[in-house]
Order: C-alpha cells, then structure tokens, then sequence
C-alpha cells in the first residue's frame, strides 16, 4: 500500500482553553498540533507566544513585527523554545530562511513535518532561530510506561510523529504523514514482519516506497512525501534521512505501536 499526495495543508496549532472564546489561527496552517496527552513536550515554553497579527494572547492582540510578551497566558499557543512563528513569504526557500545551514533545515522539516517539495510558502510555521535550543525540542514523550520490549517504533496518529525507543527510552524521532480521513491508518499493536529496502508499490503503478518496513497486513512505513498532515492511503510515510535511519534500527519482530495520542 503506498501514499500519494494531496495539496492542502493541516489545521491550525491547538490553542488552550479558555472561558473566553479567542479567534483561531486560518484553518490552512503548517503549524504542528500539541500533543494531546496534555503534557508539554521536552523543549517546549509558554513564555513564548506567536507573532501572529490580529491573534489574541492573553486577551492582547500580537503584532507580527512585534516581540513576544515576556509570559503567555491561557490563550496561547505553545511555541518551543528556540522558535518563532512566522509566515513564510514569496520568494523564500528552505536554505534561504536557514541561511544554508543544514541543521536548521532538518528541524524545520521534522518539526513541521513537511520535506523539501512541500515548502509551505503562505504558511505560518515553527522557524528554528536559537539551533541550541532547537536540536533539544522534542514533541513526544521521551519514555514510555508501557514499553513492549527492547526496541520499538511507537507512532502518534495526533501530533504526527513517530518515535524509536530502546528500553522505553527515546532515541530518535521524526516526523510523519499517515493515513487521510478517508483511508485512515489503523491504530494497534503490532511487529515488523519484513523489511524491503528498494520495494515497489503492486497496487499504485510500482510507485516507489524506499526502506519499507511492513508492520501489518498492507501497511508500511517508508519514505514519501511529508505535505504537514495526514496525506496517505494509510502506509506512514517518513522522510528520506528518517526511513533510512529507522530501516537499519529496526529488526524482524521489533514491535510497533499505533496510538490515537500522546498517552
């Protein structure tokens, strides 16, 4: 089973609860969600807030040229630290706004979950802008309660992320893109049943899927385009450094879970 692309782009952040009904973000926005378990991913501050114009924080309206007040409160969205959030505009690329380095590059596409082809010009996005504080941000739990065994990949159907853990212990992470509504990737528990460096689709004319690892049934993870939210017809895609890495992490009856959450 393989991915395809569709051109639209996620919601909006989640913003935090409030008594007080806030405008929302535009629905087309490249910022990642929260993760929904409610607790805040490592690296991640409420004492930065988007400067996005006509956004109310804290009952504030932020401009965009303007900097970001020293506390967010309640209505806000949750920015890590080493971020900003800024709307890319006509005429910027990737190396551009990371200014050639390379590290950058990779952040911006794992935290905002997007590769090089899906650069969201228009968009409002996390911009690394601090690289120290940046390469510390991780957006899913860094342990795991309930480990299965000494290595497994645990996917976040919420926030979009997969994580690889030894022992319950993250060790790397990335981003994903998994299944559209329509054709929704299923939750569960699951292993690796076969790995297939140079695999080709049977069912989408031989489309390629690099590094596939099937887990279940029709269902892989492999490298395909990454547009910022779920695009596939449920395999999980990954981006191209991310597969590689995970192909040659993973072995034969590693387990897999899917979860709706961060829990």
């Amino acid at each position: 089973m393989v991915c395809v692309l569709v051109v639209f782009f996620a919601a909006a952040p989640v913003l935090a609860m409030s008594p007080k009904k806030e405008p929302e973000l535009p629905k087309q926005s490249a910022l990642p969600v929260s993760d929904s378990s409610g607790s805040t991913p490592q690296g991640s501050s409420l004492q930065k807030t988007a400067d996005i114009t006509g956004l109310k924080v804290a009952g504030k309206s932020v401009e965009a040229s303007g900097s970001p007040p020293s506390a967010a409160k309640k209505d806000s969205v949750i920015i890590p630290e080493g971020f900003v959030v800024r709307k890319l505009r006509k005429g910027e690329s990737l190396s551009k706004i990371c200014e050639n380095d390379s590290v950058c590059q990779v952040i911006f596409m794992k935290v905002n979950r997007v590769d090089q082809r899906h650069f969201p010009v228009g968009k409002r996005v996390l911009l690394p802008v601090e690289r120290e504080k940046a390469e510390k941000y991780v957006p899913i739990p860094t342990t795991l309660t309930d480990s299965r065994g000494e290595r497994e990949i645990r996917i976040y159907l919420s926030s979009q992320y997969f994580g690889a853990y030894e022992k319950g212990v993250l060790v790397f992470w990335g981003a994903v893109s998994t299944g559209k509504r329509t054709n929704a990737t299923p939750p569960g528990k699951f292993v690796v049943n076969y790995k297939q460096r140079f695999k080709k689709s049977i069912k989408y004319d031989n489309a390629p899927m690099p590094y596939s690892i099937n887990y279940n049934g029709g269902y892989f993870m492999h490298q395909q385009s990454l547009p910022g939210y779920p695009a596939s017809h449920g395999c999980v895609r990954l981006l191209m450094s991310d597969a590689e890495r995970l192909f040659t992490w993973a072995k034969l009856k590693d387990p897999v879970t899917v979860v709706r959450n961060g829990k």
